[in-house]
């Protein structure tokens, strides 16, 4: 009976040692892992945001194969969620906070190991879309003792779930044209002449800019020796689903005559602008504006003003 005691007494004495050792541990961690994807951060955003991606990047699906993940119903974007059971337990992950393109936070609950978070973080730079996959947490009080190994244990499967993402993301799109490059400038008023057009888009066409520009040279006589640039157009919206499209065809001139029924006189955007040159066939222009939105959304900007094309060259004379 007394060998019975002291054994009790040693196991007493050996796990309050270890409890004390616990409690002068810090069970915080923290892991981030970074890596430059080419793409735009809305691109990369996109594919994390919707969790259903996540086994086609994430190394964990592969590491057990008796693991079943169930998806909600919603799987992008805030509220998304999906659970998991395999060898090593079960949980639950969710989209808990979702600022698109730029931030995106989780919330992970390890069932019976506490909970974490999970942080992203898009930001556009030399080469594409630095990307920062993080997590921090709080071990639970007798695991303590793990949390400094956390960063070594869980970094490297961030490491490889980045590579993982990059290589997927990179083989869905390129990150941005490289005929395009952007600039930021401040556009001044000028007088311009123009015709106003409501058209469906599918009707567009060189011959109809042929009419417009032809209507405003013959108005304008010989003051249209006087243009200021060159010829441009102004679009106000482009709908495709209803194949309409509300636009100004205009030359910028001097003149002191006041417009007609056909042509009207007023003034140009002021303002700031986002510029591109587009090199190549007039139908390929939809690709410079595609590439001018992708680069807005990545710099958090918003359009409050038309779209606008400038013809530098002729197409009836330079197609390409």
């Amino acid at each position: 009976m007394k060998v019975l005691k002291i054994i009790l007494l040693i196991i007493v004495l050996v796990f309050a040692g270890f409890a004390i050792w616990m409690a002068t541990l810090d069970g915080k961690y923290e892991v981030n892992r970074t890596v430059t994807i080419n793409a735009t951060p809305t691109q990369v955003y996109d594919v994390v945001s919707d969790l259903s991606t996540w086994p086609k990047w994430g190394v964990w699906f592969d590491k057990d194969s008796t693991m079943t993940t169930q998806f909600n119903d919603q799987t992008k974007g805030l509220g998304a969620f999906y659970t998991w059971e395999g060898t090593d337990g079960k949980g639950r992950l969710e989209i808990i906070e979702d600022d698109p393109g730029k931030h995106l936070k989780t919330q992970i609950d390890f069932e019976g190991m506490g909970s974490s978070n999970g942080n992203w973080v898009f930001e556009p730079g030399d080469g594409g879309t630095s990307v920062t996959w993080g997590m921090t947490g709080e071990m639970p009080f007798f695991f303590r003792f793990m949390a400094k190994s956390m960063d070594e244990y869980v970094g490297t499967d961030f490491e490889a779930g980045l590579n993982n993402l990059k290589e997927m993301v990179e083989a869905m799109a390129p990150a941005t044209n490289p005929a395009y490059e952007f600039s930021e400038e401040t556009m001044s008023s000028m007088d311009i002449y123009y015709t106003h057009n409501e058209v469906p888009i599918s009707e567009i066409s060189g011959e109809m800019f042929g009419k417009s520009y032809a209507a405003i040279s013959s108005y304008l006589a010989a003051d249209a020796a006087n243009m200021t640039g060159a010829p441009m157009a102004i679009y106000y919206s482009w709908d495709e689903s209803n194949d309409l499209t509300v636009m100004d065809i205009a030359m910028p001139c001097t003149s002191e005559k006041p417009g007609n029924d056909v042509v009207i006189k007023g003034k140009s955007y002021e303002g700031p602008v986002l510029k591109t040159t587009h090199y190549g066939a007039y139908e390929k222009t939809g690709d410079a504006h595609m590439a001018m939105e992708e680069y807005m959304k990545a710099n958090g900007y918003e359009m409050n003003g038309p779209a606008m094309e400038v013809y530098i060259t002729d197409p009836a004379t330079q197609p390409d």
